[in-house]
């Protein structure tokens, strides 16, 4: 936990897809974005073309994440 930084940002969402073994896929039609969209998520925020997710995308994504650690 400690290359966490604090909520969405590109190195958190690679982090969480990595550590949890969640491809870009599952995550992409989990928040029901396109994968243009979401490989936008991924990229540096200080890219051109990058978009931030926005807030209830990123919390779906966590909500599914926990649910994962429970089973």
């Amino acid at each position: 936990m400690k290359d966490y930084e604090l909520g969405y940002t590109p190195k958190n969402l690679r982090l969480i897809l990595s550590e949890n073994g969640l491809a870009q896929k599952e995550a992409y039609e989990l928040i029901g974005k396109s994968r243009g969209v979401f490989s936008k998520y991924l990229l540096p925020a200080d890219e051109k073309n990058h978009v931030s997710m926005n807030h209830r995308d990123w919390l779906i994504l966590i909500n599914h994440i926990c649910q994962l650690e429970k089973e």
